[in-house]
């Protein structure tokens, strides 16, 4: 069969966002922008055009394999999936709103996709359980950390709480649990000021005062001076691994930490060592209708005699 086609096939556009293109997502997971030249590839995979200013193919046309195209054509695909390991551990919904989530994630599970893990996330799982394919976490929370994550579940207001992120109006707390006490805090909030370096090439972050370093904010406190290794902490900014790398500069890493002091490498599939960092409480003022949220984790970290 011969399918080099040089004029647009009469195909139906897919279910989707009718702006972009861009097709709904299939069992909670959402396509990925590629950009075709050449020809429409024959793999497999179902390409379909994304909108471009000069393309002859209307928004979320299915592509016909073997096309040729006279110029570079944006289109959405669903890539074939990797094996992933099973995470046997999975989210409790903390809060249900008509426009967003709040659920508790336990250790291990991440936020959203990060290449290697993508049926195994909150985002999935939680389209695939609530059948909302419009649910988009609406800020980060590292794999390996336990707690609250928001979510939007209404894209008409999703930029309205997106902002409240980008604004720092969310105030979060959360509670690490340090391989030894820090003789510096006490039960009032210190702050701190560093200037942070994500290396190239590395799963680290550095402490380094150079033109590159991003200053970053971190407010700490030890939550009773029965427990002196375990402190509360409240990051004023938002850099990758922020907290690990506060505890790590002051002389006590967080336990269970695989990458501070010493990067010990990825393994998605061990469970065995939970970092002792949870996000404890999320508080903020709604930013449409005004009203004042305030929610917490269910879960706790290890006694200090663990």
């Amino acid at each position: 069969m011969n399918h080099s086609h040089s004029t647009p096939p009469a195909t139906n556009p897919v279910a989707g966002d009718p702006v972009t293109g861009r097709p709904a997502p299939r069992a909670g997971i959402s396509a990925r922008r590629v950009v075709l030249r050449g020809s429409v590839p024959i793999d497999g995979i179902d390409y379909v055009a994304a909108a471009a200013g000069d393309s002859p193919y209307a928004p979320g046309t299915v592509l016909t394999p073997g096309t040729l195209l006279a110029k570079p054509q944006p289109a959405w695909m669903f890539p074939p999936l990797s094996p992933e390991p099973d995470i046997p551990l999975n989210y409790t919904v903390i809060a249900r709103h008509r426009r967003f989530m709040v659920v508790d994630k336990p250790h291990f599970l991440p936020t959203s996709s990060n290449g290697r893990l993508v049926r195994n996330t909150v985002q999935t799982r939680l389209r695939v359980a609530e059948d909302n394919p419009n649910i988009v976490p609406l800020h980060r929370l590292d794999r390996l950390t336990a707690g609250l994550v928001m979510c939007s579940t209404d894209p008409a207001t999703r930029r309205d709480y997106h902002e409240l992120f980008a604004r720092r109006a969310v105030t979060k707390t959360y509670q690490a649990r340090l391989v030894r006490p820090l003789p510096q805090l006490d039960t009032t909030f210190t702050e701190l000021v560093l200037p942070m370096v994500k290396q190239p090439g590395s799963r680290q972050v550095t402490v380094q005062d150079t033109a590159q370093a991003t200053l970053t904010t971190t407010r700490l406190r030890l939550i009773s001076r029965d427990d002196p290794t375990l402190v509360e902490m409240q990051p004023v900014t938002g850099f990758t691994h922020q907290l690990r790398v506060v505890c790590h500069h002051l002389g006590a890493p967080i336990i269970g930490d695989d990458t501070y002091p010493i990067d010990k490498g990825l393994n998605l599939a061990d469970f065995t060592h939970p970092l002792q960092l949870l996000a404890a409480t999320m508080a903020f003022t709604d930013p449409l209708d005004g009203h004042k949220y305030c929610f917490a984790t269910l879960q706790s970290l290890q006694s200090a005699a663990s």
